[in-house]
């Protein structure tokens, strides 16, 4: 049976594994869902169709699941999930999806959010993201692996930021961010590559090379349009799978969303 504190309350239908923790003062919805060894600390609030898969730690005051912040919504059941492994610490909001948006808010695994995060509605986070405390993610944003953002900054909804690019802090992000990039300022631009990032998480030298040509060629170099550049790169470092991907992710359709550039 789960360890569940006394002055919890766990709605009738939810569903909470035996090996779950919950801790005073939690409250867990109706239609929500916590998997194995999760722990919720005290005063959180599991809310909405929410699934928190195997491992999460979730501490004080954090909620899940709630009425996203949009003018003229209408009560309804929202959905969110939170991948294995994820920690949320104090204070954390993330919201649930838009009703009838067919897909649920939705954070990766092994994700480490830290105090006073947010999370708009409908934003997609991938595996190993890292948020510094006061970092807010708009509505409709998609991050992919192991973005980190810095303190205090901000994506606006509807951004794309690539696999393994860094959001320095106080960044006020208002342009699409390739992978592997560095985005920084209150008007935000690429500064340069995430080259420790990128090392740290185990990329080769050549890798690494390769994909600061394709960085410099698109974004740095002056010979011909950013289109003719893009098919130019996309030729030269054919088979390098890392170094395409910036390429793969400018060419995917952006419904007219900008592209943060150098």
């Amino acid at each position: 049976m789960a360890d569940i504190h006394q002055t919890a309350i766990i709605a009738d239908g939810a569903q909470v594994h035996e090996s779950a923790r919950i801790g005073p003062y939690c409250t867990v919805g109706p239609q929500a869902i916590i998997h194995e060894d999760v722990f919720l600390h005290s005063f959180v609030v599991v809310d909405g169709n929410s699934e928190i898969h195997a491992g999460c730690e979730l501490y004080p005051s954090v909620t899940v699941g709630m009425k996203p912040q949009i003018l003229g919504v209408k009560d309804d059941v929202y959905s969110c999930t939170i991948g294995a492994g994820t920690v949320l610490r104090e204070n954390v909001t993330v919201h649930g999806a838009t009703p009838g948006s067919g897909e649920a808010t939705r954070l990766g695994e092994n994700c480490f959010l830290m105090v006073n995060s947010h999370i708009g509605h409908d934003a997609k986070l991938g595996d190993k993201c890292v948020l510094a405390p006061n970092s807010m993610v708009g509505g409709h944003a998609h991050l992919g692996d192991q973005v980190w953002m810095g303190g205090g900054a901000a994506i606006h909804q509807n951004s794309w930021v690539g696999d393994h690019a860094f959001i320095a802090a106080g960044c006020m992000l208002t342009g699409d961010v390739i992978p592997y990039a560095v985005a920084e300022g209150t008007e935000s631009r690429l500064a340069t590559l995430n080259a420790t990032g990128l090392t740290r998480r185990g990329f080769s030298r050549g890798d690494l090379k390769a994909i600061r040509q394709v960085y410099h060629h698109l974004f740095l170099g002056d010979e011909g349009t950013f289109k003719e550049r893009l098919a130019n790169v996309r030729e030269k470092f054919a088979g390098e799978e890392a170094a395409l991907k910036i390429v793969d992710f400018v060419e995917h359709p952006r419904s007219g969303r900008k592209l943060c550039t150098a």
